[in-house]
């Protein structure tokens, strides 16, 4: 199947971004950058102490999304990232994608600097370019959406990042993708209940694939969690990290959101 709606459009935008981003910084330049640039915490560490007792949430800078528009496009990234670490947040994703979600570059920067916890870059990865700006930034991992890379370019990806000291998240939302991810050496896999197509959200998707991950796999809920019965049903599946964005900013009181999704009294 090919690449259709959103995500056709979307990915037209970032090739003409990610191109001005390389006449402004070669590559070369870039990448040199990021291998000087010291390794961050643990992405894959943190999730791996994440349990039916201690529930991980990677808790989102997230200031817009294509399906609801701004959500809080006001949003202070540094203030967030020091109320998601204060409320035990495992991770902290940050969305930097800048037509669609009004995120940047300089947010992701502007987190890494202010928190100890590890930092995800979640764009729309279709190079090699992105990573070492990820790198650059500090993050400690990048996501690596499964339906808009070739099976080569997700191994190669996956394997770039490692090498510059960061565990990518690999996102799928099917069993056969879930395979493919498998096949390119993911560790952390990104169930996303959002068909990032057609916009639409089935909170089953998550459920269904969890089913045939392997023990040796870190899956993560993504998309569509709300309240602690939606975590409670993901842990019935054996998930235990969960990243949530648009309910968590919404809140009045995102501290006490984060407490009450990790079922802390």
């Amino acid at each position: 199947m090919g690449i259709d709606g959103f995500l056709k459009q979307v990915l037209e935008i970032k090739s003409l971004e990610v191109s001005k981003a390389k006449s402004n910084i070669p590559l070369n330049t870039i990448r040199r950058e990021a291998e000087n640039t010291k390794p961050a915490a643990s992405f894959l560490t943190a999730l791996q102490k994440s349990s039916p007792d201690d529930i991980g949430i990677i808790a989102e800078v997230k200031k817009a999304s294509p399906s609801k528009g701004d959500i809080r496009p006001d949003l202070d990234p540094v203030l967030y990232a020091q109320t998601y670490t204060m409320a035990g947040a495992r991770a902290i994703s940050v969305l930097t994608e800048s037509q669609y979600f009004k995120g940047s570059l300089k947010d992701l920067e502007a987190v890494c600097a202010n928190t100890e916890l590890p930092v995800l870059r979640k764009d729309f990865t279709i190079g090699s370019y992105q990573i070492y700006e990820a790198k650059k930034a500090g993050a400690s991992s990048i996501l690596l959406i499964t339906t808009i890379l070739s099976k080569d370019q997700l191994t190669d990806y996956i394997h770039l990042a490692r090498e510059l000291g960061m565990e990518p998240l690999v996102e799928i939302t099917s069993e056969k993708e879930f395979e493919i991810a498998y096949d390119c050496d993911a560790k952390v896999v990104d169930m996303n209940n959002r068909n990032l197509q057609t916009l639409e959200t089935d909170l089953n998707v998550s459920k269904r694939i969890a089913a045939i991950i392997p023990e040796d796999i870190i899956p993560v809920e993504a998309s569509g969690i709300s309240c602690f019965a939606d975590i409670d049903n993901g842990l019935s599946s054996n998930i235990f990290n969960f990243l949530v964005g648009e309910s968590i900013v919404k809140a009045k009181d995102p501290e006490l959101l984060i407490k009450e999704l990790r079922n802390i009294k």
